[in-house]
């Protein structure tokens, strides 16, 4: 890969903050790889245009993994959420790229990766247990709002092999993307879109 390794998650139906991001660094599908870690629906504004969104993201190259919010509306009996099982049925559960391992909420630590399910991987259905460790891998995963791990600010929380990217665009709060290449991060207020927040970690 020649690019960057970009990444972003639960997006909540804010496309418009997704799409400025992906502006702001100049992102060129034929150049960087992104990722992105599920959760488009509920919450925001636009869950209908996010998806649309995703989905020709996902043309155009994207990793493109379910989360929790995405499964339920994947088994929805409504007519307006079931009309996106078809293209909700393209993304995957997991992905892995060099020493990452990319999932919305985390694995099933008793199962081999082989052998994880989606309504498990995904939040829909975690088990007893979910692990965000797994050797020799760096798990980064959504999910879990930073601030309730402790983060101040709306940050990335980085841990002992763990990077949590959820840093709270479903409660009103940031929608941030990072770059794994230059271990940097842009992020932005979901209703105020102007203004974007920048900084490095290690």
């Amino acid at each position: 890969m020649k690019g960057r390794l970009l990444v972003s998650s639960d997006i909540h139906g804010h496309k418009e903050a997704l799409a400025t991001l992906l502006a702001y660094v100049d992102y060129n599908p034929k150049r960087d790889q992104l990722v992105l870690l599920g959760d488009y629906v509920n919450h925001g504004p636009d869950s209908d245009g996010t998806l649309k969104m995703v989905q020709q993201l996902h043309r155009e190259g994207a990793i493109v993994l379910l989360g929790n919010h995405d499964v339920r509306w994947m088994k929805s009996k409504e007519k307006e959420k079931r009309k996106w099982k078809a293209v909700l049925k393209q993304f995957d559960s997991m992905a892995h790229i060099g020493d990452y391992l990319f999932v919305h909420a985390g694995v099933n630590p008793k199962k081999c990766l082989s052998k994880q399910k989606l309504k498990e991987v995904s939040g829909f259905e975690p088990p007893a247990k979910l692990s965000r460790k797994i050797k020799g891998k760096c798990v980064v995963h959504g999910h879990v709002p930073t601030k309730r791990l402790g983060v101040k600010q709306h940050r990335i929380h980085v841990a002992d092999h763990t990077i949590d990217i959820d840093t709270g665009a479903g409660h009103g709060k940031r929608l941030s993307l990072v770059d794994l290449t230059h271990q940097h991060v842009c992020a932005v207020e979901v209703g105020r879109l102007k203004k974007i927040y920048e900084y490095s970690y290690a």
